[in-house]
């Protein structure tokens, strides 16, 4: 029915055995076992590892993806998604508290990333902007000024409407420059 012989199944099950997912029981078969939301964080951050990484390491990783994710964004991108886009830099730009910036900022790029019509590089930017965010916090970082910061999301915006795919990673190497620069000076290597 599903073309998928035994053996993968049977691999696929003793790996959700391992991470708490299902439980075998004799004489009654595989069960799915109840856990809780901490549960399945646990679950991803353990499969992850994400919270052994470095600021340099997440930055990295952010820096591939959102290279992705924003030329997909300028390719892919509907009057919609621009839409949104501008509706979360309306709400950076109106935000007064540094601390909710910050995770406006963050929503601004997520918009971004949801215009790429990827998935799967958006939700994988959610995985680890909880952690990068930390890091932000931890080390107080917003080394750009603030106009500048405002002009080059409105640049993404441009380039959006634009359809610039090869602008937009530029843009994105450009905007992300000063994040790349901390992130290493902190590097413990």
């Amino acid at each position: 029915l599903l073309k998928v012989g035994r053996p993968h199944v049977r691999t696929a099950l003793q790996n959700l055995e391992t991470y708490g997912v299902v439980e075998t029981r004799p004489q009654s078969g595989t069960i799915v076992t109840e856990f809780s939301k901490s549960q399945i964080d646990n679950l991803f951050n353990e499969t992850l590892k994400v919270d052994k990484y470095d600021f340099y390491s997440l930055v990295h990783v952010r820096v591939l993806l959102e290279i992705d994710a924003c030329t997909l964004a300028a390719a892919n991108c509907t009057t919609e998604d621009i839409d949104k886009v501008e509706k979360a830099l309306r709400e950076l730009e109106d935000c007064q508290d540094a601390k909710k910036r910050i995770e406006k900022d963050f929503a601004f790029h997520h918009a971004i990333a949801c215009s790429s019509h990827n998935p799967v590089l958006a939700s994988l930017l959610l995985i680890i902007t909880p952690d990068i965010m930390k890091f932000y916090h931890k080390y107080r970082f917003c080394t750009v000024p603030e106009r500048q910061v405002i002009a080059e999301h409105r640049d993404y915006i441009a380039k959006m409407k634009e359809h610039d795919s090869k602008g937009m990673k530029e843009l994105v190497l450009t905007h992300l420059a000063n994040q790349i620069n901390f992130a290493k000076s902190q590097r413990k290597v």
